[in-house]
């Protein structure tokens, strides 16, 4: 059995979904979280894509992009413990380095719900088994599965 990082060294010269490719799949992904949360897409902030490297606690941060911004930086992942975050301010993060686009959409789909929480006056903590993560994961887990099954072909899609 490969270890996780020989299977992310193999990853690294294996074919690759590009950012064009994976915007794309976002535009897809997106009316399914809408109708999901009974959102409009007016309600939900600009997108971006970061494509430098976090740089030791220097350079890009969360509080500096309004809106949900993707970064190709496993380093920031691992200094925030997590793959995504969203702000008080409602600037969503999501880590995509080495993810499967598939894990990808599912924690940008955890954190629009956290940003409809916002948008609707709800407010948590981000601690697990806090009701508002709670929320989040099984919308986002309801999301990913009606989109899986109206997107099949998403399956057989290699990391980013």
């Amino acid at each position: 059995m490969k270890t996780f990082q020989e299977f992310l060294s193999e990853a690294s010269t294996r074919e690759r979904t590009s950012i064009g490719e994976f915007e794309k799949l976002i535009h897809k992904f997106l009316p399914f979280v809408f109708k999901e949360l009974k959102m409009k897409k007016k309600e939900l902030p600009p997108i971006h894509f970061n494509h430098s490297k976090y740089n030791g606690g220097e350079g890009f941060n969360v509080k500096d992009i309004p809106g949900i911004t993707f970064v190709q930086d496993s380093t920031w992942g691992q200094r925030k413990h997590t793959w995504g975050q969203t702000s008080k301010k409602n600037r969503i993060v999501v880590d995509i380095e080495n993810r499967h686009p598939l894990d990808a959409l599912r924690t940008l789909g955890h954190e629009i719900c956290h940003y409809h929480q916002h948008i609707t006056g709800v407010y948590g903590t981000g601690e697990t088994g806090s009701s508002t993560e709670n929320e989040a994961n099984v919308r986002s887990g309801i999301i990913m599965r009606n989109f899986d099954s109206a997107h099949p072909e998403v399956f057989k899609m290699p990391p980013l």
